[in-house]
């Protein structure tokens, strides 16, 4: 079932998203060894690929360490002296009021001295003690209790401070029986007055935490990760999970993470081509173009991050070729998605998505001018020197061991100029799989040792010089009005090499004013001069020119009327003839490159015609011709503007009149008479037998 034209585009970013997705989702979806924690191992497991992950069990485990180590942080109380003060009056007073009550029996006296948290030795010293006593003792206990707090007392210092209690109420004085009440008096009174701030050790804590760095483990391809008889222990199955050799349930996390990113990234390319890139979006082989190589960028960045080094992914390759194949805004735009999908799909390590990205967007600026393959790689030296300095840079800031950053960045030097290679060999193929003409190409195409062009040197030398200076006004033409020059130039060479089957059918290969067409009718010398027409294209095809290059031999006539033979016709016959019988089979020129080259032919062939051409005689013609063909309807399907065609009639003009320009006669002088003139003027004579002397 065929899809329809207006959903192929969509239906090709579903299959680039549906085959991203299983790039990314792959690695979850491996053979697994029925391994687990405490299991011993029947066999040898070894890492089939090199892999780097964050052991996040391990990053716990240390970033409790050092929050553990992180000391508490104590705020001060403010009002712990006067609450300790108010505690130890508020109780004095309270013994006193229950030995000042007279209606309490002994016994409800000492229940509710016990209420008040009395017992032991301070219980009877509550009990037997006078007033003046115990308010004496409790002076003590309130000035012992200042002492001890004087000084920062956190709540575990209590217990030493609690021990000093004896000691200094004796120094003030107390004794006997008032020491144990005083004691528990001030016991009751001490308090911290430094207590712990939960929310500054909880900062604190959090921002040690924050420090620690992820505690990243690499295991390296052909690395025996579990060995036989050996029993698995917990780091050794994070090590099989980051190989996907780890059995259990499927990580349904990271594969919708992947499906979702993905989907993000394809939609947002798919956004940016169908606004900005229309010419893109409504062909489906350079859509199709475009989709593969994103989609080979990836699946390369995800089997050489995995398998050999992060930083000698692919992506810089595909940029070039989409810059060189399609254009360069696309490979910029696509070097952000491919960066992201390397960051992603390859190893999860962000620092990877600004190397990529670096060397893709370098890779399209290194080949905006390239004149050979092997400047592609060339190029490769360049985004190898902008992997190198954004990798160091990116290490640097990770606090990365210097041997090890440098040795990254030679890694990535060697990356870029892998993605060269890449790209040179990779492009001959894409060229020839989607017959795309791409400047290299065309380069290769106009060098006159090309098998058809050395042809046409040889077999109708006329004709190649014909197509010599048509070449030069349309490519002059072409580069005025903002088309493609080298396209132009290109296309002009090789739109006459029909004319190998029969160069002397036309006037420019004729030799001694002979003309086949004397002896032919009207219709047969028109049939035979549109067969050159026929017989390029199946030139081109025999030297399998792409067919951007191939349109300038059916284009470079249209459908334009074969006006002498036609006229010729209508002499003979003395009657109305059908001009169709007598036009070129077509099409019209479809792109601007084909119209210049038909205009620029039709005026060249007319210039050679022109009795003493002057410049305004030139400029009247080239106006005449280019006016005719706008009339006969030859440049309705191309792009050409009122003001293009304006620009080339003023480009061929002056060069015409500097190629027909009137030139100056020379005198025919003898040898003999020169060579008088000048013994005259040296003021020397021959004698025979001898050589002139030298004048003075």
């Amino acid at each position: 079932m065929r899809i329809p034209e207006r959903w192929q585009p969509a239906g090709l970013l579903l299959a680039l998203a549906v085959a991203l997705a299983v790039v990314g989702c792959l690695p979850y979806f491996t053979p697994s060894v029925p391994l687990h924690v405490g299991a011993v191992s029947p066999q040898d497991v070894v890492a089939p690929r090199t892999v780097e992950f964050v052991d996040w069990e391990r990053t716990q485990a240390v970033r409790d360490e050092v929050a553990a180590a992180v000391p508490v942080v104590y705020r001060t109380v403010p009002d712990a002296l006067e609450r300790a003060e108010r505690e130890a009056r508020g109780l004095l007073e309270a013994v006193l009021a229950v030995r000042a009550d007279r209606a309490l029996m002994r016994e409800a006296r000492r229940q509710r001295l016990q209420r008040l948290g009395l017992q032991g030795d301070a219980l009877q010293a509550a009990l037997q003690l006078d007033r003046a006593q115990l308010v004496s003792a409790g002076e003590a206990a309130v000035s012992a209790a200042y002492r001890l707090m004087d000084r920062p007392l956190r709540p575990e210092d209590l217990d030493g401070a609690r021990r000093q209690l004896d000691p200094v109420l004796r120094e003030k004085g107390v004794r006997g029986q008032a020491l144990p009440f005083a004691r528990w008096l001030a016991d009751r009174a001490l308090r911290p007055n430094l207590v712990v701030d939960e929310s500054q050790t909880r900062r604190a804590r959090e921002a040690a935490r924050a420090g620690v760095e992820p505690v990243r483990v690499r295991v390296l391809k052909d690395e025996v990760v579990v060995r036989r008889g050996e029993v698995v222990t917990a780091e050794q199955m994070r090590k099989l999970r980051a190989l996907g050799l780890a059995s259990g349930p499927w990580p349904w996390d990271k594969i919708a993470g992947t499906v979702l990113l993905v989907s993000f990234v394809v939609a947002t390319l798919g956004a940016y081509l169908s606004r900005f890139q229309p010419e893109v979006w409504s062909s489906s082989k350079l859509l199709s173009l475009a989709v593969l190589l994103v989609w080979l960028g990836a699946a390369g960045t995800r089997l050489v991050a995995s398998t050999l080094h992060p930083l000698l992914v692919p992506t810089a390759a595909v940029a070039m070729l989409l810059a060189v194949l399609l254009n360069p805004r696309l490979a910029v735009f696509a070097a952000g998605v491919l960066a992201v999908l390397a960051g992603s799909l390859g190893t999860q390590d962000l620092r990877l998505v600004a190397v990529a990205y670096a060397g893709a967007v370098v890779a399209t600026f290194s080949v905006r001018r390239i004149q050979r393959r092997t400047d592609l790689a060339y190029a490769g030296l360049f985004v190898g020197a902008a992997n190198a300095a954004v990798s160091l840079g990116a290490d640097l800031l990770a606090a990365t061991p210097l041997g090890d950053a440098v040795l990254n960045a030679g890694v990535g030097v060697a990356g870029g100029v892998l993605c060269g290679v890449l790209a040179t060999g990779a492009l001959p193929y894409l060229e020839d799989a989607f017959g795309l003409v791409t400047p290299i190409k065309l380069l290769e195409l106009s060098n006159p040792s090309h098998p058809l062009l050395r042809r046409l040197q040889l077999e109708a030398p006329g004709t190649y010089h014909h197509t010599v200076v048509v070449a030069n006004l349309a490519e002059a033409a072409a580069e005025a009005v903002g088309a493609d020059p080298l396209l132009a130039r290109v296309g002009t060479y090789y739109h006459d090499v029909g004319k190998l089957r029969r160069p002397g059918f036309f006037v420019e290969n004729q030799v001694g004013g002979q003309n086949p067409h004397d002896r032919m009718t009207p219709t047969l010398s028109a049939l035979a001069v549109a067969a050159h027409v026929r017989d390029g294209l199946e030139l081109a095809r025999q030297y399998r020119l792409p067919k951007a290059v191939a349109d300038f031999i059916a284009q470079h006539h249209g459908t334009s009327l074969m006006a002498y033979f036609y006229h010729r016709a209508v002499e003979q016959q003395q009657g109305p003839v059908d001009p169709e019988a007598f036009r070129y089979e077509g099409p019209k020129p479809q792109t601007r490159e084909a119209a210049i080259v038909m205009l620029a032919d039709s005026v060249e062939a007319a210039a050679r015609s022109v009795q003493n051409p002057t410049p305004e005689r030139i400029r009247d013609l080239v106006r005449r011709i280019v006016h005719e063909r706008l009339e006969d309807g030859q440049l309705d399907e191309c792009d050409l503007t009122f003001r293009d065609l304006e620009r080339i009639t003023q480009v061929f003009t002056r060069l015409l009149v500097s190629m027909f320009h009137p030139r100056l006669e020379y005198p025919e002088v003898s040898l003999e008479a020169h060579r008088r003139r000048r013994q005259r003027r040296l003021g020397t004579f021959p004698v025979p037998g001898q050589r002139p002397r030298a004048g003075p």
